[in-house]
């Protein structure tokens, strides 16, 4: 009776344990390490090396995001002092050519999805074996360089099992979300690039973080904090500048960045050991890598089940619009819905579960005023069959599909399927269903997604010229496969 008595007081201790432990953010603390134009004898290599050095003495481990031209710099130099000191800890692509143009967005300014990803497989694929092959370690993401974005980079860092990091995309409060069958992580947090090297610039920063961090990221599930890009701890201006508004210049006529005076790096060592102490000291945070959250977040359902069906139907329903969830993404729902639909009408019966299907957005842009008030029963189910021929001939939702000379949207299909499958599940019989406008693609969170990527337009790198409405319409028919990401059970 004694031992049952522990066993049941051990049990109440645990689980008054769980309820009262608040729920820590996890951080990571990230770099973008791209400097490869500055001549050895600036000494800009031996940053990287000693913001690794000085994270393991503290207990820190952090991730660095390496250009693929940067890690070709440190191998041509012989710098494998730096290159082990950054493997030590975490390492991740910053993309392959980073400001050499044409950058990722102008490759993918007008090309259509299926060039656009194998461009990009080609091209990142490249970077990360190299970067792999220079470190000795895996990597598993690759970081947004500055204003470089298209969802078909992001899709395909999915298809290479590879993350996407500094993403524009989230939810509130989710930062790692699923977007293109890839795992995203999106927010950063930071200030510090142009302070460490001097104490009266420094402290007022660091005070104001110690007073605001904590508070700022209270209720996301993960921030990435930029520590800094190492090049502008000694330099006074961006590596890159010679690549400013398009430009493209010759390798041996890049002019390296002015540099703050070698003996300021003491203190900018120091400073950034006070910075990694501090985060190692707070409880309400776990710093971790971005690797580890490629991991820890890595969960998918198998199935999809009746009951998420029908409450994700309703919800469809009385919202009157594409609307999100907390496991499925909106195509994810599309595909079940119109497989059980199918199914229903070869053997009248709903399945009670179904293989998670996970169809990327249509390829145009749908219309949101279907070209007829209604479809019969036979209509409905032959709208269901061609929905699926298209996800699994071609892996993404229907644009439109077509009634007689009529079209209907993919906003409008989901709508009719989501009405017709809770009619089915409650026997209820009818010879017609309406259809009604709706939505293109959800628009929960759109303008603040894509204000971000309309914005990569002002990066100084680009063209002036550069047209951003392409990418932006292709991002938002992609938010038909935005979802939030969970921790593995």
């Amino acid at each position: 009776m004694r031992n049952i008595c522990l066993i049941f007081a051990s049990l109440i201790f645990t689980l008054m344990q769980s309820c009262t432990t608040p729920v820590r953010t996890y951080v990571t603390v990230v770099f973008d390490v791209e400097d490869y134009i500055s001549p050895e004898s600036d000494s800009v290599d031996e940053i990287p090396l000693w913001l690794a050095e000085t994270m393991t003495e503290v207990g820190v481990t952090g991730t660095f995001f390496v250009i693929g031209e940067k890690a070709r710099s440190l191998e041509e130099r012989g710098r494998q002092d730096v290159i082990e000191a950054m493997a030590s800890h975490d390492i991740g692509s910053h993309t392959n050519l980073g400001s050499i143009h044409p950058t990722v967005t102008e490759i993918l300014e007008y090309a259509d999805w299926d060039q656009g990803v194998q461009t990009m497989l080609e091209n990142e694929s490249l970077g990360v074996e190299e970067l792999e092959r220079i470190f000795g370690v895996p990597v598993s993401t690759l970081a947004r360089h500055g204003g470089s974005y298209g969802p078909q980079l992001v899709y395909a860092l999915g298809q290479m099992g590879k993350g996407y990091v500094y993403s524009p995309v989230q939810l509130p409060g989710k930062h790692a979300v699923w977007f293109c069958n890839t795992l995203n992580f999106h927010g950063d947090y930071g200030g510090f690039d142009d302070v460490y090297y001097k104490d009266e610039l420094f402290n007022p920063v660091f005070d104001s973080l110690k007073k605001n961090f904590l508070k700022d990221i209270e209720g996301v599930d993960m921030i990435s904090f930029f520590a800094c890009h190492p090049t502008k701890v000694r330099a006074e201006q961006f590596w890159d500048f010679n690549f400013y508004e398009g430009a493209n210049p010759e390798r041996d006529s890049l002019k390296p960045p002015a540099l703050r005076p070698a003996e300021s790096m003491v203190t900018a060592r120091k400073n950034f050991k006070r910075l990694m102490q501090f985060l190692k000291d707070q409880e309400s945070i776990e710093v971790v890598t971005i690797s580890d959250l490629m991991e820890r977040f890595s969960y998918q359902p198998d199935y999809i089940y009746k009951k998420d069906l029908l409450r994700i139907a309703e919800k469809i329903g009385s919202a009157n619009q594409v609307v999100y969830d907390d496991v499925y993404s909106p195509s994810e729902v599309f595909a079940a819905l119109a497989q059980s639909l199918q199914e229903y009408g070869q053997n009248g019966k709903l399945p009670a579960k179904l293989q998670r299907e996970a169809p990327l957005g249509p390829m145009t842009m749908p219309s949101e005023k279907p070209g007829v008030s209604s479809v019969s029963r036979e209509q409905l189910f032959e709208l269901a069959e061609a929905s699926r021929d298209i996800i699994r001939n071609q892996g993404h939702l229907p644009s439109r599909l077509m009634v007689g000379e009529a079209s209907i949207g993919t906003g409008s299909l989901v709508q009719v399927f989501s009405t017709a499958y809770l009619d089915f599940s409650e026997k209820r019989q009818k010879d017609s269903y309406e259809v009604i406008s709706f939505d293109a693609y959800p628009k929960e969170n759109e303008e603040t997604i894509i204000s971000e990527v309309e914005d990569y337009k002002h990066w100084i790198v680009h063209r002036t010229d550069l047209d951003m409405s392409h990418l932006a319409e292709m991002t938002r028919m992609q938010l038909w496969t935005l979802k939030p990401a969970h921790e593995n059970p």
